[in-house]
């Protein structure tokens, strides 16, 4: 606590009333994170024209920054832990971002399923791209891949 008030530039006693501990200060940067990722995502898809471009948008800019923050600072892999609280809040908020996205083409497909279950396993193929791939490049084509492939699934058939 002490490294992250001179970082701030508050004092400890400062810190402490406004977080109690340490999880309360990274609970509070993830959600900051994630508001400001959605932000960026919903502006960077507002003049897409497709769901397929939309959703690599969103993919990309979910995914591939954070993966490139695991590589640059090992120690900041504790930070996309699924077992934080305010880590899983963020995936349900970027899941909903891809429901809304998906919605209409959904709908408008053969599929029988539902938009929320496709965003589902979109996000956690994500989260196993990221464990697999051996650099942003690799992580940016295996996105792609498979938002192609569910972009193919997406078309309605004759």
């Amino acid at each position: 606590m002490a490294d992250i008030a001179q970082a701030s530039g508050l004092t400890r006693p400062t810190l402490y009333l406004t977080f109690p501990d340490k999880e309360s200060v990274f609970q509070a940067v993830v959600e900051a994170t994630v508001e400001e990722k959605i932000a960026q995502i919903r502006t960077g898809i507002s003049d897409l024209p497709t769901v397929e471009e939309k959703l690599l948008y969103a993919c990309n800019a979910w995914a591939v920054e954070g993966y490139e923050l695991m590589q640059a600072h090992p120690d900041a892999r504790d930070m996309f832990d699924l077992g934080f609280k305010a880590v899983c809040t963020g995936y349900q908020v970027f899941e909903n971002q891809l429901v809304d996205i998906l919605r209409i083409a959904v709908d408008r497909s053969a599929l029988d399923l539902s938009p929320e279950s496709i965003a589902r396993s979109i996000v956690y193929a994500l989260k196993g791209f990221k464990d697999i791939a051996t650099d942003s490049a690799d992580l940016r084509t295996l996105i792609a891949t498979h938002l192609a492939i569910v972009g193919a699934a997406l078309v309605k058939e004759p």
